[in-house]
């Protein structure tokens, strides 16, 4: 049996995907005979396999270098995206939308005659194959049509959180072709509570193939320590995009210290963006004297270990707009690490009273730095929330567990 993995650019290093596929690729191998990950750029170093697996860069080649003869394919499904522009006219009002409609119909078209050709190069049938999507994008749908050459192909995905949650996403709220996708599709796998209930709301009619799939981190052998000092440390690590919202805790944490100008606050901020500069120098002249801030690169994922094992960290915060389960998070309570946190997406889920404090989606400075101050004010309170982070890591986080059962669940797809 023969699995076919989608990515964006695992196994290089041009994504976070690595964070999760780094393990779950190991049970993947052991329930599939071969398994050919397919990614879409081959951007930034080749990553580390700890498997034996194999790695096709032609779909990338592709892409980059797009014979327009290709396209013609299209025609033949082409009605599909007349029908689109009939359901939902109002696109002719936007020209982002209808660029985005194009890319992503003839990002399938070519996804498509990639597939049908590797198939007939490598003399193997789709009945051999298990196709897989990591995120829910044209890749899925690309793949989706080869059923009306081939029904017994079978095709399942993951989705997350850009290619899922359109409202937050993009304007008009709009995911191209998203019915027909869903129709095609034999099992999608959100990963978190909140993005199941997303898809049962939107789309009901599908309901009957999707099914959550938590992601999950790793174990690293140790928690991290709290403070001793007088000082408050304060972690966070994200992308220094609008969505994750830096700007709010910046505030909140200038708004901690000014109202108590005897403790001493400590941020740390890993995570890359050409914003960096920008928010240091914002921190350095907004902080009071008891603060400081600092804005650290993300280099890889054994360095962001190495500095939970090497620092003091008393909370982790999050301030996302919008979230789907944040792997950042996740390695926060692997550490034993209490965090405070928005309450959207899979923020809810991973976060409560036991380990944390979940803030209203949409906080003020002010209600930021009462949750802080929570955390210094009751420290039994947040001994306690360390224990029962490592806990509900070990409950619901645990990468080993998790992407072994969903490595079963898409192996009995195949199966049927």
């Amino acid at each position: 049996m023969n699995l076919l993995l989608f990515t964006a650019s695992y196994p290089y290093d041009g994504g976070g995907e690595n964070n999760f596929l780094d393990t779950e690729i190991k049970h993947l191998c052991e329930k599939f005979n071969r398994v050919i990950l397919v990614p879409r750029k081959c951007n930034g170093a080749l990553h580390t396999l700890s498997a034996p697996i194999e790695v096709d860069e032609t779909y990338a080649a592709m892409f980059e270098h797009v014979n327009p003869f290709l396209l013609l394919r299209g025609i033949k499904f082409f009605p599909m995206l007349v029908s689109e522009m009939i359901a939902r006219p109002s696109l002719l009002l936007y020209p982002q939308a209808m660029k985005r409609l194009f890319a992503f119909f003839f990002g399938a078209v070519l996804t498509n005659y990639w597939v049908e050709t590797w198939l007939t190069k490598n003399n193997i049938s789709a009945a051999q194959c298990l196709f897989y999507t990591y995120w829910f994008d044209q890749a899925s749908f690309g793949i989706g049509l080869l059923k009306q050459k081939y029904p017994e192909a079978r095709i399942v995905s993951r989705t997350h959180g850009y290619d899922l949650y359109e409202e937050y996403y993009y304007h008009p709220p709009y995911w191209p072709l998203r019915k027909k996708s869903l129709s095609l599709l034999d099992a999608l796998y959100p990963d978190s509570q909140a993005g199941l209930n997303y898809l049962k709301r939107k789309y009901p009619k599908f309901s009957s193939i999707y099914e959550k799939s938590l992601l999950g981190v790793s174990d690293v052998g140790f928690t991290t320590n709290p403070s001793n000092d007088n000082t408050f440390r304060i972690f966070s690590c994200s992308m220094l995009v609008k969505v994750k919202r830096i700007d709010l805790i910046l505030e909140g944490i200038a708004a901690a210290a000014a109202l108590r100008p005897q403790q001493r606050f400590e941020w740390r901020h890993v995570g890359n963006g050409s914003r960096r500069e920008e928010l240091q120098k914002k921190a350095d002249a907004t902080f009071p004297q008891n603060a400081k801030a600092q804005f650290l690169a993300y280099e890889n994922k054994e360095a962001l270990i190495k500095f939970y094992k090497e620092n003091s960290i008393d909370v982790f915060i999050n301030a996302s707009q919008t979230e789907g389960t944040p792997v950042a998070v996740m390695e926060a309570i692997r550490c034993g690490v209490p965090v405070i946190a928005t309450s959207v997406g899979g923020n809810a889920e991973i976060v409560s009273e036991r380990n944390g404090i979940l803030l209203n989606p949409n906080p003020t400075p002010e209600e930021i730095a009462q949750s802080i101050f929570k955390m210094i004010d009751n420290p039994d309170k947040a001994k306690q929330m360390r224990i029962e982070s490592r806990k509900i890591w070990q409950e619901s986080y645990n990468a080993d567990f998790n992407f072994k059962n969903f490595a079963e669940k898409i192996q009995s797809i195949r199966l049927k």
